[in-house]
């Protein structure tokens, strides 16, 4: 039996790879000015990515060719999960799409395990690829979505195919892609875990109802740190339900440290921290 070919792999060049491991003021707008067009031209394809990984990604589209040129989005959130996780962390990545918080957070917990929870059939065999290239990373990838119940829900496509269902949105039994929905608890005690190190929450809209399931850790708290996308006018509401468990919500200044919000944007993301 042949061993499987791999996948030619592209080189972005010297200017980008210089680029990539540098930081500094509106660098993927930038980057998307110099390098954007000509990367566009290479469409979906096989990359050495910012974060030292090879990757599949579709460079037509702005958000992949991100990934290219660094730190996709929350910056200075990898930057503090750096810091902070654990060599052993136990990490949740809810909403992981093709991978694009992933490849830094799998790299930082060796001896740990990254739960990789995507309910979307295309986004999910997108990653899967791209985890078999990178089958070093210790990385589960779980088909389902996130919610307060074990049961079976729709996921409707929303937005165009470079997306990567990025816009998805759960709903009702019925028009669209079935899905299982499982709730946290369950997941992680089915691997014998007693904690979760840092879940990131971006599951867009859903996010309430996966808290609602993950009450009996979030009252412990056995998660020890929550990133949770704040949109869809349900910003308060997450932050309330969180503060019930004990968690404040907490913002990056322009230097990495951690304030606490007085008003939620309309559209952010939070790092929620036990306040005991």
């Amino acid at each position: 039996m042949t061993a499987p070919r791999l996948p030619e792999i592209i080189d972005p060049g010297w200017a980008i790879r210089l680029v990539q491991g540098l930081e500094f003021p509106h660098k993927l707008g930038i980057c998307e000015r110099l390098f954007g067009r000509a990367l566009a031209r290479h469409g979906v394809c096989w990359i050495h990515t910012a974060a030292g990984l090879p990757w599949k990604l579709d460079l037509a589209s702005p958000s992949d060719r991100w990934i290219v040129y660094g730190k996709y989005e929350g910056g200075r959130f990898l930057d503090w999960a750096r810091r902070h996780l654990p060599r052993d962390g136990i990490v949740v990545d809810s909403g992981a799409n093709i991978g694009q918080m992933l490849l830094y957070l799998a790299q930082w917990v060796p001896q740990g395990r990254i739960l990789a929870v995507e309910p979307g059939a295309i986004a999910t065999a997108w990653l899967a690829e791209c985890l078999a290239l990178n089958g070093h990373l210790p990385v589960e990838l779980i088909r389902c979505g996130l919610g307060s119940k074990s049961c079976q829900m729709s996921l409707s496509s929303n937005g165009t195919a470079e997306l990567h269902g990025s816009g998805n949105e759960i709903r009702p039994l019925g028009a669209g892609e079935t899905v299982d929905m499982r709730r946290l608890p369950d997941l992680v005690h089915e691997r014998g875990f007693d904690r979760v190190d840092l879940w990131k929450l971006d599951v867009e809209g859903f996010e309430l109802e996966a808290l609602a399931g993950a009450g009996e850790l979030l009252s412990r708290q056995s998660v020890r740190a929550v990133y949770a996308e704040l949109a869809y006018g349900h910003g308060e509401q997450i932050r309330g339900c969180l503060r019930a468990h004990g968690y404040e919500c907490h913002f990056f200044d322009a230097a990495g440290g951690l304030y606490v919000p007085r008003e939620l944007p309309e559209y952010s993301n939070g790092l929620f921290l036990p306040r005991w």
